[in-house]
This record gives C-alpha cells, structure tokens and sequence, in this order.
C-alpha cells in the first residue's frame, strides 16, 4: 500500500511543491512552514526511498531522472484530485455540470465549432471534458456521457446511437487541385499521406475496402497526434483517412474535400454511453438528446453535401 512507501502522505506534498516551484524556499512560503521544515520533510523521504530526488547546485536545485517520474506521476495525480473536488463543489453549489468524454479531435474539429449554440441553448451548463486517445480505453464510468465505438463489453451501460462509422480520405481543395484525385488519372506531382501512428484504421485497409491501387512514389508523414494529422490536412500538407463524423464541420465547410469517390462503412457504430448505476439528471438528458440532434444535423449535411458535389452516397 501506498502509506507503507512513504514516511507520510505529507512527504508527496512537500515533495510536488519544491519539484514545481524549483526551490525550497519557495516552498516554505507556499505551504506556511520554515524552510528547514521542507528540507527535513525531503531528506526523510529521500532516506525512506533509498535514493535522491534533487540533484543540489549551491543555491538551486534539479530532479533526479526518479524524482522527475514522481514528480510527473504526483502532479498528475494531484491535478486528478483537484479536479474532482472542484466538480464536486460546483454540484453541490447547485451548479449544473456535465462531464462528457470523446476523442480529442471530436472534442477539437466537432464539438468546439457549435460551443456557440451549445452555451445559447444550454445557458449556465458548464462542461468538463475528459478526452480518450484509444478507442480500447475502458470507459470513464464517473463520466456523465461517454461517445465511443460500440464494444460488447460495454452491453452493462445505458447506450443511444449516435453515428455509423465511415472512413472517408480527405485532403484541402488546394492540394486537390494540385495533386489531383486518387481515383482518376495521376498527375506528375506525387501524393503525399498524412498518418497518425496509432491509427486503428490505416492506409492499407482503406485502399483494400476500396479496390483503389495504392499510388506509386507516395511520400508519408506520421504523427504521435491526431490533431496534427488534420491540421496538416488543413494546410495542404497531404492526404489524410478522417473519420466523417468527427471532421463533419471541415466537410460541411468546404476546407475539406474528399480525395476519392469512395467511403468505407466499416459496420460499427458510435454511441452515448452512460453508467446505469445512477438515474440520469435532466439537464444531462437534454444534453444528450441535444448532441444527438446535432449529429443528426450534420448527417444531413454531410450526405447533401458529398452527393451534389462528390456524386458520393
């Protein structure tokens, strides 16, 4: 247990505060005790441990590569805490929150293009985010509406759907324009494809559900996040696979265009997901029912959208 490999819990806060501020003193003054207290509370830590966490230069300190791995895990664990407890306050001050979990880039590029409508319609509902970076992560179940791939394992949960899955290559009309389309006759300049590296769903099967040839002398890119895959797209940097709802906004908007005339429908599907373990609150309700709602919106677009100018559906 964790209080068998600390002299005391207040050790770990001693501990954060100098990693944090970089000095002792500082410290001191942050947590109203003397210094010689904070350089006591570290030297019994480091005692108890077997091995420093600061390497000492005179007046200025520096971690040691094991007192960083604390530092990291204690200050994410610290952050953790204090976000809980400041939703916890804020329900019991009366306020409305709701907590919604969804990928980064639905987050980014869907969600936070209608932040607009959402506080119009839901005014005083604050949000808090908590972002997954794999679909195999398990469920937040503290979470109020968690939008995720459907998984078997998830059959215990309170599930709406929300949107089939369909993969779609996107580029900018620029890049189009210049490079051409994968599907029609090639032009000179070479393509060049965006990838995330964990991306589930890669270039391989997209061209194999497709039928299409894979296009010779291709350059590749490849990024640890997906944001930055799209952001590149955005830029004319190449072509990326893009999840249609999750880049519905860029669809609709023109910014971006697909690169072929073909779509893989995968089978699965996304939904909201909720704990059964508690009843839903009504405000979180009308939020569900509201994404919902906008999803269905966006299908709407994106199918009159894609038909009339991609001859797509």
């Amino acid at each position: 247990m964790l209080r068998r490999q600390l002299p005391s819990p207040n050790s770990l806060f001693t501990f954060e505060a100098v990693a944090r501020l970089g000095s002792f003193s500082a410290a001191a003054t942050e947590l109203n005790v003397t210094q010689p207290a904070v350089s006591h509370s570290i030297n019994t830590l480091e005692t108890h441990l077997g091995y420093p966490l600061f390497k000492r230069h005179g007046r200025w300190i520096d971690l040691t590569q094991n007192g960083d791995k604390l530092f990291r895990a204690t200050s994410t664990a610290f952050k953790t805490v204090t976000d809980s407890l400041r939703e916890i306050g804020q329900r019991e001050d009366n306020e409305e929150t709701v907590s919604i979990s969804m990928s980064p880039v639905a987050v980014n590029y869907w969600f936070v293009p209608r932040m607009t409508a959402f506080r119009e319609k839901f005014k005083g509902v604050s949000l808090t985010f908590r972002e997954y970076t794999k679909d195999t992560e398990s469920l937040l179940r503290d979470v109020d509406l968690n939008i995720r791939l459907s998984n078997p394992r998830d059959a215990d949960m309170h599930r709406w759907p929300f949107a089939d899955e369909r993969i779609i290559a996107l580029c900018s009309p620029e890049y189009l324009a210049t490079h051409g389309a994968l599907d029609k006759t090639a032009k000179e300049t070479p393509h060049s494809f965006l990838e995330w590296r964990e991306q589930r769903y890669g270039l391989d099967e997209f061209f194999h559900a497709t039928g299409l040839p894979m296009p010779q002398n291709a350059s590749y890119t490849r990024f640890s996040d997906y944001s930055s895959v799209l952001q590149s797209a955005l830029l004319s940097q190449g072509i990326a696979l893009a999840w249609v709802t999750e880049s519905s906004s860029q669809i609709i908007s023109g910014k971006l265009v697909p690169a072929c005339s073909q779509i893989v429908k995968t089978g699965r599907r996304y939904h909201i997901l909720s704990s059964n373990l508690n009843p839903m609150r009504p405000v979180v309700e009308d939020v569900r029912d509201w994404l919902i709602n906008e999803m269905r919106h966006d299908e709407k677009k994106i199918t009159a959208t894609l038909k009339a100018n991609w001859n797509l559906f």
